[in-house]
């Protein structure tokens, strides 16, 4: 089952994903607003990803990871965060971000294991 990670919880489930899953192999997805999917990486290495709140209205999170060659991909004002499951109970595959200029999905393995989100809200 699909499951949301409540907003007040971001900067708490970005620095657990950061420390227990640094160095999983990872690829990187997004869909913009209108539609068109791209693949920015494929079998990279995940390196960090930070929430960050603004005084103003653009709250963002920035997410860092390693292929040829360093990819930051700056999220502003994200709206969600979901994560689905990998077929293994209590595990989860892929990260969504959605954001008012698009999604992006970020596909982990190893998979996310469910432990990493005790104590977390659901959205």
């Amino acid at each position: 089952m699909t499951r949301e990670i409540n907003s007040a919880d971001w900067p708490e489930f970005c620095q657990r994903l950061t420390q227990q899953r640094a160095n999983a192999t990872v690829k990187l997805e997004t869909v913009e607003p209108d539609g068109i999917k791209n693949e920015l990486v494929a079998g990279a290495t995940f390196q960090s990803v930070a929430f960050t709140k603004s005084d103003g209205c653009s709250d963002s999170m920035t997410l860092r990871v390693r292929g040829a060659r360093e990819i930051v991909h700056e999220i502003v004002e994200p709206i969600q965060v979901r994560l689905h499951p990998s077929g293994t109970h209590g595990d989860f595959n892929t990260l969504q971000i959605e954001a008012e200029s698009g999604m992006l999905f970020l596909t982990f393995h190893p998979a996310i294991h469910e432990q990493t989100l005790a104590g977390l809200k659901a959205g």
